[in-house]
């Protein structure tokens, strides 16, 4: 549970980081899952490669923004996948308690997750200037920022695997402008200040140059231990910085979550066809509150009746359907 301090901070800021929801332990071995997928071994074990193979840097470093999330190896990034101690993540109740918090409702949606890890040797996401690359997430292009940023938007909601520090390349995002966000757009589109190049990105804005719209607040950069998590609103401008420490990795799992009530306003993309196969095994598997995150009717709803919970049954023999009977 968020205390009210931390809830008026979200509100007034438009991001809030909470150390310490996860314990480093519980997520010691997704951190380590994590690392076999993006680099066939551990991160330190990857970086002693790296050194005794120089030539390793260019064959492995990612492409362009928007691929490569999991890492340089990966076989999967997008949540659920497949592999339980890294999908589990998301049925941590005091996580989930915190969204529906921040987001004013206990029926709350998923639109997407997934693994995304960087470091410092073969990062290619990152700006030639600190100025640019501010973006806002999966914004829908013809449907700009409401007004009541909190209804009609979506949370990201990081979750560090590993200690991020300023060598670490920190997520760096704008305060207090969340909420204003339709009214940047306005100023941009009318008086010429511009967008960045959203052809490779199109469904971002992106901003030219932050300078230019943001005259009096300086981005912030987020650092913390492994365990905590970060929440910023869909309306909050942020961007990639460089790895000052070459040698240091920044390994995360993000998750994007929506009010069920403003799903179609706020869904932010479509799910792969390696993902829904992924995705049926999970609902299986997964907690009654996780699947609702998916679009299922909570238990109690009338949907439930005892021919439509023998034939989940059927479906999914794996279930635990005791809370829908």
């Amino acid at each position: 549970m968020l205390t009210p301090q931390q809830y008026e901070f979200y509100q007034q800021e438009g991001y809030l980081l909470v150390p310490d929801l996860f314990s480093a332990s519980q997520l010691s071995a997704t951190l380590e899952a994590v690392e076999e997928n993006a680099y066939g071994k551990s991160f330190p074990e990857f970086i002693a490669e790296i050194k005794a193979n120089p030539d390793l840097e260019n064959e492995l470093r990612l492409p362009g923004a928007g691929l490569g999330f999991g890492g340089p190896r990966s076989k999967f990034g997008d949540i659920p996948t497949g592999v339980e101690v890294v999908d589990q993540v998301l049925e941590h109740d005091p996580f989930l308690d915190a969204l529906e918090q921040l987001l004013d409702t206990p029926d709350i949606h998923y639109h997407h997750g997934y693994v995304y890890v960087r470091n410092g040797r073969i990062d290619r996401r990152t700006p030639t200037k600190p100025e640019t690359e501010f973006h806002l997430d999966w914004a829908k292009p013809f449907i700009p920022p409401h007004p009541d940023w909190q209804r009609y938007g979506h949370i990201q909601a990081w979750v560090f695997l590993d200690d991020i520090d300023e060598d670490c390349a920190p997520v760096r995002l704008v305060p207090k402008v969340h909420n204003k966000m339709g009214d940047i757009l306005r100023v941009i589109e009318d008086d010429g200040l511009g967008f960045g190049d959203i052809s490779k990105v199109p469904h971002s804005y992106r901003f030219a140059d932050i300078r230019k719209i943001l005259h009096t607040q300086e981005p912030v950069s987020i650092t913390g231990k492994a365990g905590s998590v970060l929440f910023y609103s869909g309306h909050t401008p942020h961007a990639a910085q460089p790895f000052a420490d070459k040698d240091r990795q920044r390994a995360v799992i993000f998750f994007s979550i929506g009010r069920r009530d403003t799903m179609p306003w706020t869904s932010t993309g479509k799910r792969e066809a390696g993902v829904i196969r992924r995705l049926k095994p999970f609902l299986g598997k997964t907690t009654s509150r996780v699947r609702s995150l998916f679009g299922w009717p909570k238990p109690g709803d009338e949907i439930y009746t005892p021919v439509s919970v023998e034939l989940i049954k059927n479906a999914y023999p794996e279930m635990d359907i005791s809370d829908y009977l």
